[in-house]
Formats: C-alpha cells, structure tokens, sequence
C-alpha cells in the first residue's frame, strides 16, 4: 500500500462529533409529523458504529435530537461555554431533519413550537445555524440539511462576506419547480449507506481507503434521489478528495503496511504478518514457531544486508518469476523499518542478529510497476526531503527533478540506501535505467542502489515481456549500464532447495485449519513440503499456491500421489488449475466466471484497476459474450473466495485499485487461460 496514513494522520483531529437536530412533531396542525427516528438511528449506526475505531464519532446534544426548542438548539451551538466550543482539531457531522419553510425570501429551520404564520418570530433562521458553525475554529464538518426548499440557504449564505471553510462539506436538499419531497435527501442517503454497508459497496472505496472521496460519496446518494430532486453541495464545499466526515466501513486498519511512507511500497502485506506474529497466531506451529516469514534465504539476505551497508554502488537482484526475488527485497526493506521494528521488537530476537539489517539501513523503497520516469525520482527524491525543482506552476520534468537531485546529492555526506523493484513491470524501463537510476550518483560517493529485476530463465512465462533490446534482456542490460554486482536469486551459492521446502512446510502448518496443523503429523508435513518443493523448481509463487491448496483441503494427501504433484510439474497453470478444480468441483459456470473476472485484471496496466466501473468493463470486454454481464456482485463473491488471495490492492490518485499478485499469473491467465477452463481428470474432490 502507499501513501497509508494511521486513521487521523494527515487531518489532525483530535474529537469527533455527531449532532442531530431533528423535529417529527408539531403543534401549528398546518405540519404533519414526519418519521425521523429511522434517518436520525440509520446515520447514527454509520457514524458512530464501534467498528470504526478513532474514525467514530460521538453523539453530542442528544436532547436535539427529539422535537428541540430553539432556545436549547441556540445554547448548544450559538454560544456554548468556553470548554465545549469547537476547536481546528475537532470534525463534526450536524444533521438537520424536519419541515423547512421559505417566508420574506428567507428559509427557516421549522420547530415544534413554530408557527407557520409567524415563521420569523417562531422558527429558526437556517443560515444563522451556518452563520454560528462558521464562527468556529472547526476546520471538518459536514452538515447536511433535509428540509423542504433548503437550496434556498445558497443564495443566503453567498451573501456572507467570507465563504465557508473549503473542507467544509455542506449539503442542503434541493429540488426542481420548488417541489416539496420530505426526508428525500436522507432517504438517499441511507439507500446509499445500505449499498455501502453490503458486500458490494466495497466497490466505493475497497478496505485501504480510510474515507470516502467527496465525489463518490455525492456519486452514490445522486443514484438514489427521485426524478424530481438534484443534489448540489453549497458554494465553496469541498468536492472531492477524501473527507475525515465521511469513514468508509470497510477500511480494515490491519490491512494497512506497517512501516513509514518511504518503506511502504515494498513492505511485506501486513495482513501476511499478522497470520504468523499476530494475536491468532500464536502457538499455531507444531513447534511453537511462528517467524518463518524471516527465515531461509541466508545468503542471499546477507549480501543484501551487506549491500544496504556497505560501500556505495549498485547492486542487480535477478531471478525468474516466482523465484523469490521481490519477497526477499520485501524483507530487507520491512525490517529496516523503525516503526515495524518498534511494533515487533518482541519478535525481532527470533531473527539471527547477522540476517536482521540495521534500523534504517534502507532510506527509501519503490515499486517501479506503472510508473513513469518523473513518478520514481519524485518518489525518491520527496521521501528525502529534497527540495522539489522550481517550475512555472507545472509538473517538474524527469530533468528537472534530476537536476535537483544531483545538487541536493552534493549538499551532504551520509550514505543513502535506495531498492527499487519491479523494473521491467513498467514500459518506460529503458528511460529509468538510462535516464535516471544511472544519473543518481555518477561519481558513486553516496549512494546505494540496489535494483530488482526480473530474468528469464527456465520455462519462464514472462520471458518475452522482459524488454530486450538488440536481443540483450533488461536485466542484462541493467547490470552493464550501472555497472552493478549482480546477484542472482535462482542460482548458487544464492538458491537453497531447502529453503523452498521450509517455506512450504511454514505455509502447511501455520494455515488456520490446516490438516497440517495436528501435533501427531508434522512428519507427515515435511514429507508433503520436500516432494512439494522438489517438482517446484525454483518457483515460491508456485510452491505457494499449491501450498496454499492443500492447507485448505479437509484432509492431509500422500507425498506420492500423482493427483496433485502433477498440478506442480505443470507451473503456474497447473496449480491454478488445480485451485480451480478444489474451489469450483463440476460448476462449469462458476469456473468460467472466476477464469473472466481474473482475467480482466491481466489486462490492467500499472498499478492496477479500480473495482467501480472499470473491472466490470474489463471482465464483460474479455467474456465477448452478449448474454453474459458481470457486475458487481460477482466481483464481491471472487473477492469473498479463496481466490481473492491470489490479487493484491494499492492507491492510485485516492481510488483502491485491485490487480493479480504476481506478473506470472497475468501472463498465464492472458495467454494460457482456456487451459483453465477443463478440469484435471485425476484430481479427487477436496
């Protein structure tokens, strides 16, 4: 994940606050009572909902919530006492419901007690409710206004002499022709809440994003407005861009990388760490282990320790797909991390001290997938602190922020210790290597570079995208251009074969519910793990899945049963297939289903794609079936299924953004996918 913040990082809010102010009953017989209970309870169960954690907000002036006075609605907002006034680090969400009425080209705020030929006497003035949160300090509100002719409030308000905050987000009700629809904006608002809350409303902001963007939000309640009603927020409120009012249900924090903003692009998931250093873990192994994520690999971690800290240089990190490349670059560059260290400290003694890099032995890290030039030196350059390259009012060019880099690289003397992954997951590969990674630190006096690229070896699948040039593969290309030590992670003296069987033994015992997981078969796990490894070449991403499969089956299977080894002699493909086969039985329809949806995000480009819209598009495009539409709850079931374990999620411009884990599912399921579709006929159901 990038760019993660902890829940009130970045708008610094240190109280919630939730006011209702709603009227259901009347003494003028002129206003019939009206059934608000269920608006005020439906945004009382978003907002202030325990599964939020700090996002929640709490509930403020209760009494207001039930047919209020006007004086009580003045002495709770107009003037309070100097202890309950709203300051900058407070957010607030103030919801108005009931009748509203327009007298003397005014809109009023109608109460129990108004009279509906007196208005002006007996009711309360709307804007001077907006006129006494604008005397606060508050800095996040979000006030919305359900009363009949509330988008008359816009021209009163436009004739305030300072414009409301711009983080504001002020939302009156209104409607065309003057027509008068009670409670219809909150009735949007809560269909749109109910879609949220489901599985599918995961749609609208996925479980990374904190807060929902302002345009989405007024996206998703427009859907839900009659023909007769428009909904348009008051001049100067924010528009778009995540707003601290709005917390999306879905965020799971324990989703989130724990490390700091430079390391995070290549963190290991923190989902992963928590199945094995987490609560639930604990004493889940047969042998009370829990770090495997931190073991093997000894070699390869220590010359990658000793290029993180050694002399300044640049240093290649080569292998095949699936062959453990960017998993092990994923360790150096988390336990490096001061804040992950600080959390896990207690687990950190498990590691030998010669295999555990030094805190902040890497400055920064990016995952060069679907960026651009100007996107990585920026990356790199801002995580440092360099100053950004004057421009007229425009993005700097990759030569200005080069040109910023080398003066900035001149002004000091620490070592820098940059990783950046993934290089031939981008199409301007080429312009990095040639136009950037090489111009970082000609004269090699401060700079670490430690680059991973894919290679191609063996029958790997992804070859051919590997961006030759004159026949010279990239990561051969790379290591001649920045004169860098080469290590490579499928060959000696770097590839253990053992370490491929620990891992897959990690993965047989330490699943929940595994079949492995009993005290009386760990020889049986073993013996599964090193036949496992044994016709997995040098492939952890196959070793995984198939791993994975047999963690999830009811019963544990024989080392020599042809059955499921033959799924690992044939890769990529065999094991997904065989996860297919497991996961689908004889459903045809539910096979093809889950081989489109994944298939589509083969196709994505960079980072990935978003689920709203877009992966719909994607998954009906590669079907090019006129009978069958997918749409979005179909793409919540795969994400519910064990095969939502084989995609990953980033943010990209604030929108989640979903792709396959590893470059070599894409290229199986683009090239090779209707061999997914027929079932191995000697695989036994689970």
């Amino acid at each position: 994940m990038t760019g993660a913040t902890g829940p009130e990082e970045g708008f610094g809010i240190t109280r919630r606050h939730f006011v209702a102010i709603a009227t259901s009953q009347y003494d003028d017989p002129h206003f019939g009572p009206l059934p608000v209970d269920a608006e005020v309870q439906a945004l009382t169960d978003w907002l202030c909902a325990l599964g939020l954690g700090a996002r929640a907000f709490t509930p403020a002036y209760p009494e207001l919530a039930h047919n209020p006075s006007e004086r009580a609605i003045t002495d709770a907002l107009k003037n309070p006492e100097p202890y309950a006034r709203w300051r900058a680090g407070d957010a607030a969400v103030v919801f108005v419901t009931g009748h509203g009425e327009t007298s003397d080209n005014v809109h009023w705020t109608v109460l129990k007690a108004s009279e509906s030929l007196r208005l002006p006497a007996t009711a309360l003035r709307t804007a001077d409710l907006i006129m006494w949160l604008k005397t606060t300090e508050i800095r996040h509100l979000f006030l919305m206004l359900d009363l009949c002719f509330a988008g008359k409030t816009i021209t009163e308000v436009a004739a305030f002499e300072k414009d409301i905050p711009g983080t504001w987000l002020v939302l009156p009700s209104a409607t065309r022709d003057r027509e008068a629809i009670t409670g219809a904006l909150t009735a949007a608002v809560t269909a749109f809440l109910a879609e949220l809350g489901s599985r599918e409303g995961e749609s609208w902001a996925g479980q990374k994003i904190e807060y929902l963007d302002v345009q989405a939000f007024l996206e998703g309640v427009r859907a839900h407005l009659g023909p007769h009603q428009r909904l348009e927020p008051l001049q100067g409120s924010q528009t778009y861009g995540p707003h601290p009012c709005l917390p999306n249900p879905h965020y799971r924090a324990q989703d989130a990388t724990t490390v700091q903003a430079p390391r995070s692009d290549l963190a290991i998931p923190q989902a992963d760490v928590e199945a094995h250093w987490g609560p639930k873990s604990r004493g889940s192994t047969t042998d009370g282990h829990t770090n495997w994520l931190f073991t093997g690999r000894r070699q390869l971690m220590l010359d990658l320790i000793d290029a993180s800290t050694g002399d300044p240089g640049a240093t290649m990190v080569t292998g095949s797909a699936g062959s453990g490349k960017s998993a092990v670059l994923s360790r150096l560059v988390t336990l490096s991390d001061p804040a992950f260290r600080t959390r896990y400290a207690a687990h950190l003694g498990d590691i030998p001290p010669d295999l555990c890099p030094t805190e902040g032995a890497v400055d920064v890290a990016v995952l060069a997938t679907g960026k651009n030039p100007s996107d990585v030196i920026a990356q790199i350059a801002t995580a440092l602190h360099v100053p950004p390259p004057g421009t007229n009012g425009g993005q700097p060019t990759l030569e200005e922020w080069v040109a910023a880099w080398q003066n900035w690289l001149t002004t000091g003397t620490d070592k820098i210790t940059v990783v950046v992954d993934a290089l031939d997951e981008t199409a301007h590969a080429m312009t990095i290597l040639n136009g950037e990674l090489a111009r970082l630190d000609p004269g090699r006096t401060r700079l670490r570079l430690i680059v991973g690229v894919r290679s191609p070896g063996g029958d790997d699948p992804a070859s051919p995208d590997l961006h030759p040039t004159r026949g010279v593969p990239l990561a051969d290309q790379a290591e001649h251009i920045l004169t860098a030590r080469r290590i490579r992670v499928d060959e000696q003296p770097w590839w253990a074969p053992g370490d491929l069987a620990d891992y897959a033994a990690a993965m047989l015992t330490t699943t929940p519910a595994s079949p492995y997981q009993q005290r009386e078969t760990p020889d049986i796990a073993g013996a599964v793990a090193r036949a496992l490894a044994a016709r997995a070449g040098t492939s952890f991403l196959v070793t995984r899945i198939a791993a994975a499969n047999l963690a999830h089956r009811s019963e544990s299977v024989s080392p020599t049963d042809e059955s499921w080894l033959k799924a690992v002699d044939e890769g990529v493909q065999g094991v997904l297939r065989q996860d297919l086969d497991t996961y689908c039985h004889n459903d045809t329809e539910k096979r093809l289903q889950t081989v489109h949806l994944l298939r589509a995000l083969a196709f994505a480009r960079g980072r990935g794609i978003p689920w709203r819209r877009i992966w719909p598009a994607f998954a009906n495009a590669v079907a090019d079936d006129p009978d069958r539409t997918y749409g979005d709850r179909d793409i919540a079931d795969l994400l519910h299924s064990p095969f939502g374990g084989y995609l990953t999620t980033d943010i990209t411009d604030g929108t989640t953004v979903y792709r396959l884990f590893h470059d070599a599912l894409n290229t199986t399921l683009r090239d090779q996918w209707r061999a997914l579709l027929e079932p191995d006929p000697i695989t036994p159901a689970p």
